[in-house]
Parts: C-alpha cells; sequence; structure tokens
C-alpha cells in the first residue's frame, strides 16, 4: 500500500508540475520583463523540483512538456529572432529532457555528501541545473541549426553569444536557486510539523490506554 501511495503521488505530482509549466508558459508569467528589453524564464524550475521530489522519469516528463510547450509557441506566435528555430524538436524538446537529466545527476551526487544539508543541496541543484539548461539550450541550436543562429544573432558565435546571455542566465539561477531552496524548506517544516503531531497523538493514546 505505501508503495502504490508514493507511486500515486508521484504522478500526481508530476502532473501538477507540468500543467504548471504549460500554465506559466501560456500566460506569460513565466517569463519576468527585467527593463525594456531583457526576462528571466522560470520556467526551468518546476522541471528542477519534479527531479528532486519525484525522480528522473518525472523530470523527462515535465522536461518533454516544456520543451514540446515551446516548440509550438514558436511556430503560432515567435517573439524573438531564435524562437522560429525552436520549432525542431531537437532544439525544443530535447535539451529539456537533458536538463532534467543533469538535474537529477546533479541532486544525487550533493546527496551523497556526508552531512550535506537537503536545503543547500537543493539550493545548489536549482542553481547548477539551471545554468547547465543555458548551455544545452544554446548548444542544440549551435548543433542543429547553426547557420541559421548566426544569421539570427548577426554571426555571434557560441561563446559570445552565452556571454551575451550571461546577465539573464545569473538572474535565472538565482531565482531557481530561491525557489528550489524556498520549496525544500517548505518540505522540511511540514515534516517536522507532522512528526510532532504523530508524537503528541501516540502520547495520548498512551494515556487513554493507561486510563
Amino acid at each position: 500500500m505505501t508503495d502504490t501511495l508514493t507511486r500515486n503521488r508521484k504522478i500526481a505530482l508530476t502532473g501538477a508540475l507540468a500543467a504548471l509549466v504549460i500554465v506559466l508558459g501560456i500566460t506569460k508569467l513565466g517569463l519576468i520583463p527585467i527593463g525594456a528589453v531583457a526576462s528571466i524564464s522560470i520556467l526551468q524550475i518546476p522541471l528542477i523540483i519534479a527531479v528532486m521530489l519525484a525522480g528522473l522519469p518525472s523530470g523527462l516528463f515535465v522536461g518533454a512538456v516544456f520543451g514540446i510547450m515551446s516548440l509550438v509557441q514558436a511556430a503560432m506566435s515567435p517573439s524573438g529572432a531564435i524562437d522560429p528555430l525552436f520549432v525542431n524538436p531537437l532544439c525544443s524538446v530535447l535539451p529539456r529532457m537533458l536538463t532534467a537529466v543533469a538535474a537529477w545527476l546533479i541532486w544525487k551526487f550533493f546527496n551523497i555528501i556526508p552531512k550535506m544539508p537537503k536545503i543547500l543541496s537543493a539550493a545548489i541543484t536549482g542553481f547548477l541545473a539551471t545554468v547547465a539548461h543555458t548551455l544545452l539550450v544554446i548548444g542544440c541550436l549551435y548543433i542543429f541549426k547553426g547557420a541559421d543562429v548566426r544569421a539570427a544573432m548577426g554571426g555571434m558565435g557560441y561563446f559570445a553569444l552565452i556571454g551575451a546571455l550571461a546577465f539573464n542566465a545569473s538572474l535565472e539561477a538565482t531565482a531557481s536557486t530561491i525557489v528550489c531552496a524556498a520549496v525544500y524548506t517548505g518540505i522540511f517544516v511540514s515534516k517536522n510539523k507532522k512528526s510532532k503531531l504523530s508524537k503528541e497523538t501516540e502520547a495520548e493514546e498512551t494515556k487513554n490506554e493507561e486510563k
């Protein structure tokens, strides 16, 4: 019964996070404007949280949903110079699923370090996985659509484009760090409250039995 409940909870969590990605993407709430021309994306955060809370399969599914949504939006309402290139699933879906793998590896690595606080692991995973997301997206664009990217971006090479996006990427990584740490803090507090309640319940039951 415990395994079934755990599996059902993971499925429910995966569905909720995938739905959150869709809502954030469709409503544009997942893109936070910074100044007149810049914006930061928080759409990768549900993907990272899915990996941490429900494992790699959940992260891969949420990543696939993220990529497909990006593909559909690129086909129906492109808003940037390179947006039409995301119609190619190798540029939209693949890097988001690879981001799930990267987040899972980072999360696993920090969890094998003795006495490493889970909250700190979550924060670092959020930061590094978001950096990996940026590198993977730009990398896939250059591998599969290199000539088109250079034409759209005025001949900029891979590292030049990474440099141009460094400020936005740092803001996205910072946002991921804060949210992932906050989520795990909430889980920690919730577990402690449940444990305290369980102890109080057990104590009450013991008193009733003694009476």
